[in-house]
């Protein structure tokens, strides 16, 4: 504000700053509740989301690595086939957790190997998807440096999680799965998706009708059962890519077979076609057999005199051998 004079300057900046504490006090009193209730159980086996990502995380084998548990236990609780390895980019899963009460807060104990160039902050927002975050990572190892860590070493990091209360236990919820919220959610959408009450959903996270505020925070979905997820999108794609195959080979072995049909058809009529020719050759040598049978096999019998007439008595001049002579 270069054109207000000094004190009027330092007192815009007052209210701005004041505001800002205002709407982050607000903000902060609206998140999510991830205290131990008072009524619910010391632990709890339930569950959080996640989303397969690129390029590190799009097989069950390197997302159970980072939670320390088994691809099995993934693909069960994700409707998905045991032996289907590969995931979908934005595919969601639901990860198995024990959750229990460190301090005041409920949190998923779960270790991670440090790697190169990781630290608090990059770690909790990248490889866990903001399920926790760097303070709370911070509070669990106090001896450590954020962003100084040594590479190999094990570390805690605490993702946020609940157990249901004797009063939702007794509504039948079972389970309160932890969900990062996501800019393009609304409670109806996550709702359909997760097979829960929009009015739970509202009631347990404190953020009214309008989670703008929870954009890429961690919330808790209140379900009386497993939900089972619908297939991603770009599954959908994949099935998509895999119909025009089917098709495209069933065209094919169909080809195929009309051309085997046709080629049969053609040898057999060339093979009958051969065979009626030979039927009619020796049909044929056949009618001439018969015919030169008729001079050659059955000898005339002449009587002696006309014999004897015909050769002119058996003349030397009509004699052709020893005991021919033509007549």
């Amino acid at each position: 504000f270069p054109f207000l004079p000094l004190h009027s300057q330092i007192l815009c900046l007052v209210i701005m700053l004041f505001s800002t504490n205002i709407v982050a006090q607000s903000q902060q009193d609206n998140r999510t509740n991830f205290s131990c209730p008072s009524d619910s159980p010391p632990s709890c086996e339930t569950y959080v989301t996640y989303i397969a990502q690129s390029p590190n995380f799009l097989s069950l084998t390197n997302i159970s690595n980072i939670f320390d548990t088994s691809p099995l236990s993934i693909a069960r609780a994700s409707n998905l086939e045991p032996m289907d390895d590969k995931l979908v980019k934005d595919q969601v899963l639901l990860v198995p957790v024990t959750c229990g009460c460190t301090g005041n807060r409920s949190f998923a104990d779960i270790s991670y190997e440090i790697n190169q160039g990781d630290s608090f902050y990059f770690v909790a927002t990248t490889s866990y998807e903001n399920l926790t975050n760097w303070r709370a990572v911070m509070d669990l190892n106090p001896v450590l440096s954020p962003n100084k860590l040594p590479i190999g070493i094990q570390v805690v990091f605490p993702l946020f999680c609940k157990c249901p209360s004797k009063n939702q236990l007794d509504k039948e919820i079972k389970y309160l799965i932890t969900y990062v919220w996501k800019p393009g959610d609304n409670v109806s959408l996550v709702s359909d998706k997760f097979g829960a009450s929009p009015e739970d959903i509202m009631s347990e996270n404190n953020y009214g009708q309008n989670f703008t505020a929870a954009n890429n925070l961690p919330v808790l979905i209140p379900v009386t059962r497993l939900p089972v997820l619908a297939r991603s999108p770009s599954d959908g794609r994949k099935g998509g890519i895999r119909l025009p195959v089917i098709i495209g080979i069933s065209l094919g072995c169909t080809l195929l077979v009309l051309v085997l049909a046709v080629l049969l058809v053609y040898v057999y009529c060339l093979k009958m076609k051969t065979l009626n020719r030979s039927a009619s050759s020796a049909e044929t040598a056949d009618k001439l057999l018969s015919g030169v049978s008729g001079y050659v096999s059955k000898p005339t019998m002449y009587e002696t005199d006309a014999i004897m007439e015909a050769t002119m008595n058996l003349s030397e001049q009509c004699k052709i051998g020893e005991s021919v002579y033509k007549a």
